[in-house]
C-alpha cells in the first residue's frame, strides 16, 4: 500500500527526539536512573547543552539558506531589467533602420 502523503525526514527526526526525551523523563520518574549523583547530572547537562547548540546552529544555517534562496530567486525580472530588455529591442530596431539607410546611401 502506497502512502499518499510523504512523511519528511525532519518530522521523523523530531519524533525520535521527542521519544528520547520522553524516555529519559520516564526513566527518571520510575527510578530507573540514579539522579542522586551530581556528576551524572552535570554530564547530562553538558550533553544536552551541546546537543541544543548543534541543533540551533544547523537550524540557523538551513533557515539562512532557505531565506537566502527565497530572497535571491525572484520569479520574474525587476522593472530595471525589463526596461533594459525593452531598450535592447529598441536598439535592434534602430540598427535595422540604420542599415537600410546605409544601403540606400551606398547605391
Amino acid at each position: 500500500m502506497k502512502l499518499k502523503v510523504k512523511i519528511s525526514k525532519t518530522f521523523i527526526v523530531i519524533i525520535m527526539i521527542v521519544a528520547a526525551i520522553t524516555g529519559m523523563v520516564c526513566a527518571i520518574l520510575f527510578d530507573l536512573v540514579d539522579v542522586g549523583n551530581v556528576f551524572e547530572w552535570m554530564k547530562w547537562f553538558i550533553f544536552a547543552a551541546f546537543f541544543v547548540i548543534v541543533l540551533a546552529l544547523l537550524g540557523a544555517i538551513f533557515l539562512g539558506l532557505f531565506l537566502g534562496h527565497r530572497i535571491l530567486s525572484v520569479g520574474g525580472f525587476t522593472p530595471f531589467e525589463k526596461s533594459m530588455l525593452e531598450m535592447k529591442e529598441d536598439i535592434k530596431k534602430i540598427n535595422g533602420r540604420l542599415e537600410k539607410i546605409e544601403e540606400k546611401l551606398n547605391e
